[in-house]
């Protein structure tokens, strides 16, 4: 039966005041009809309006607390040019992560990976208050992009204690050019600074202009380390690190103290809970601030040569966070672990027997499922142990680890 043609509604158009227009009809294919769909995608590249454009004094002293120098593009500096946020395949088994590509960004990537994850999973709007967890994980671009979005926000605030925030963007007008005290790499001489008093501000923000962030060939991790700082500020930052003059940025790794700027907005080198003061009796005691509240998303490390130091270091409220998802920090690799059951971190009889999620590799095409049971101890040495579970003995200290067929990895 030859099909019949769509009907034109410019009378009733004109009768209705109004220009007429053309309604294009399906395609049949088969016995099929596909209709046209909106796109998957809400990110759009739109022109950054507005801004602080940065000046001289903010570039050398953002490139000197990132990467120790700004007269010179040294290696480190080039390994953080050209790296975004990139999430894997939406809809699939590793929908929930991040793509790392290189070793030098990952530290900074899991830590904004354990914030998705919080949104992802844990968010009390709409249906993930009861959604599937393993639905919830095989996420759609638009929950991709929520969550970033939230994530961002998040670190962003609380960087800037919850009063305000800065956020790096960029134009395409160049604001310095070369001297003795500066390099150009093609990002920082192009940055506006926006700054923001309320959360909600942020966010919106940061949504529309989601595109910096996520581009493929853009800067958008480079983009968001400069907004931690300036969020941060250089006076509370140098207070934070005690002296500390080493770059945040380091070789193949992150500084320890970026880490916990992320994860709770100080950059403390100290990982236990409160304010220990430290003196002798020829001395005057000082203080040592390590972490004065209960992080959302927790922090687990342990190193080889100094394993005794940090099981005794990491306090409890980097243990046990706010939700079940934690950073590891093993041997100076940085990894994730989680468990959609948020009872893990409430009730300790859900502690008995549980799985983990473990997240570290770049190429996982599948997840790593660890199995917990700290109702029999391990049998094995310490030699034989491998060394993710003795990062995982610090916070359930003999308890057996399964991998589930899969070859122990950092």
């Amino acid at each position: 039966m030859k099909e019949a043609a769509p009907r034109c509604r410019k009378r009733s158009c004109c009768f209705l005041g109004v220009a007429p227009f053309y309604v294009k009809p399906p395609k049949f294919i088969g016995e099929r009809v596909l209709y046209p769909t909106k796109p998957k995608t809400t990110v759009q590249k739109v022109p950054v309006l507005g801004g602080t454009p940065i000046t001289v004094d903010t570039a050398v002293a953002l490139r000197t607390q990132a990467f120790g120098v700004a007269d010179l593009l040294g290696p480190v500096v080039g390994e953080w040019l050209g790296q975004s946020f990139c999430f894997q395949d939406a809809e699939t088994t590793q929908a929930y992560s991040l793509r790392m590509h290189k070793a030098c960004t990952k530290g900074l990537a899991m830590c904004v990976q354990g914030y998705i994850l919080k949104h992802l999973l844990f968010s009390r709007r709409g249906p993930r208050v009861m959604g599937d967890p393993a639905a919830l994980l095989r996420a759609t671009t638009k929950a991709q992009e929520e969550a970033l979005v939230g994530a961002l926000s998040d670190i962003l605030w609380k960087a800037g204690e919850r009063q305000r925030a800065v956020l790096c963007l960029t134009q395409d007008n160049i604001y310095i050019t070369d001297d003795t005290s500066y390099q150009s790499d093609g990002c920082t001489e192009k940055i506006h600074t926006f700054e923001f008093k309320k959360q909600d501000e942020l966010t919106f923000n940061l949504k529309k202009y989601l595109f910096e962030f996520l581009s493929e060939d853009g800067n958008g991790m480079l983009l968001f380390l400069y907004s931690v700082i300036l969020s941060r500020g250089f006076q509370r930052l140098a207070e934070d690190l005690d002296g500390d003059r080493q770059s945040l940025a380091l070789t193949n790794t992150i500084h320890p103290c970026l880490a916990t700027l992320l994860l709770t907005g100080r950059a403390t080198r100290h990982l236990h809970n409160g304010i220990i003061y430290e003196g002798s009796e020829h001395t005057m005691a000082k203080p040592k601030t390590g972490i004065l509240t209960r992080s959302e998303v927790g922090l687990l490390v342990w190193h080889q040569q100094d394993h005794r130091e940090d099981l005794g270091k990491v306090g409890s409220r980097l243990k046990t966070p706010c939700f079940p998802v934690w950073v590891t920090r093993c041997n100076d690799s940085y990894g994730l672990l989680f468990n959609p059951n948020k009872d893990l971190t409430r009730d300790y009889h859900a502690e008995n027997r549980f799985d983990l999620y473990y997240f570290s590799n770049a190429n996982q095409a599948t997840s790593t499922i660890v199995t917990i049971d700290t109702r029999n101890q391990t049998t094995r040495d310490d030699y034989q142990t491998p060394a993710m579970e003795h990062l995982i003995h610090t916070k359930w200290h003999g308890a057996d680890v399964s991998w589930n067929g899969t070859t122990p990895y950092v």
